[in-house]
């Protein structure tokens, strides 16, 4: 039996200003929405991997890989936490880096990505 996920509006930050979108709320905390058109124009991954805060953690061009991915990193951390403690536990000062690079290859493995396509050059992922 899978989880019940519940759609909720959640806030999203970003360049353009804070949107409000229908996201699906996981039982882990994590959050799961496609972003507004107007947000990230051009960018073909449009689906994301939210945090409570409204930042969000990746990106995936279909709703299944990003629940999926979701599903694949919900036991990485403790998602209900601020965005501040999960920064500085797990990727500030001290960190362990084997754990940073399974939580890459989490990402990597289902079809998603850290920032945005932009980021990856001239034409994108």
């Amino acid at each position: 039996m899978s989880p019940t996920i519940t759609t909720v509006p959640h806030e999203i930050h970003s360049t353009t200003g804070p949107y409000t979108v229908q996201a699906e709320q996981l039982p882990c905390g994590l959050y799961v929405y496609e972003i507004p058109a107007d947000v990230d124009r051009g960018e073909r991954c449009r689906w994301r991997i939210g945090h409570h805060s409204g930042r969000y953690i990746a990106s995936t061009r279909e709703r299944a890989a990003a629940l999926q991915l979701a599903a694949d990193i919900a036991d990485w951390a403790n998602w209900t936490l601020g965005a501040d403690i999960l920064r500085a536990h797990n990727i500030g000062p001290g960190r362990d880096q084997a754990r940073i690079d399974d939580f890459l290859a989490r990402i990597s493995q289902a079809g998603g990505h850290l920032g945005t396509c932009s980021d990856y050059g001239p034409y994108g992922c």
